[in-house]
């Protein structure tokens, strides 16, 4: 199964959250609240958010967490990147990757290709457009739209 993983997933959620009241701060007990998030582990994902600056952080009785950058100009390959890494679909398509079988297997020089395809859906869907949707909105993002239509018979 591929999957986003916790961190990163929460990672977005969070972000989301920090997007809707943008430009107000939300402060960590406040987001863990919103999120359902343990504020220990809002505590970890934000550190990691600071640190790729997609968040801001302000000190002080008006202080909080605001994001960097308007939820148009975040994507969710910034999101995941910030918390997981740069996203890899197999491990010889990953950055550093070292498959056993990599110099006998058929497929090995195919997947980064893959891997491509799905970095620039997740490079162009941004925080914007998974706001615009709904828990059961049966629409596509934009970006995924053109994946999604079908294609004309060869």
């Amino acid at each position: 199964m591929l999957k986003v993983g916790r961190l990163a997933d929460y990672g977005v959620l969070i972000l989301h959250h920090l997007g809707r009241v943008r430009p107000a701060r939300l402060s960590m007990e406040t987001l863990s609240e919103l999120t359902h998030v343990p504020l220990p582990t809002v505590r970890k994902v934000m550190r990691f958010l600071i640190e790729a600056e997609l968040v801001l952080s302000k000190r002080g009785p008006l202080g909080g967490y605001l994001l960097a950058r308007p939820p148009e100009a975040i994507s969710l390959a910034d999101a995941i990147t910030a918390l997981e890494g740069r996203p890899a679909l197999t491990t010889c398509s990953s950055e550093h990757g070292q498959c056993d079988i990599a110099g006998q297997c058929e497929l090995a020089d195919r997947w980064p290709g893959v891997n491509a395809i799905v970095m620039q859906v997740l490079e162009r869907t941004t925080l914007a457009d998974l706001s615009r949707f709904g828990r059961h909105d049966t629409h596509v993002p934009p970006p995924l739209r053109e994946l999604l239509e079908p294609r004309a018979p060869t």
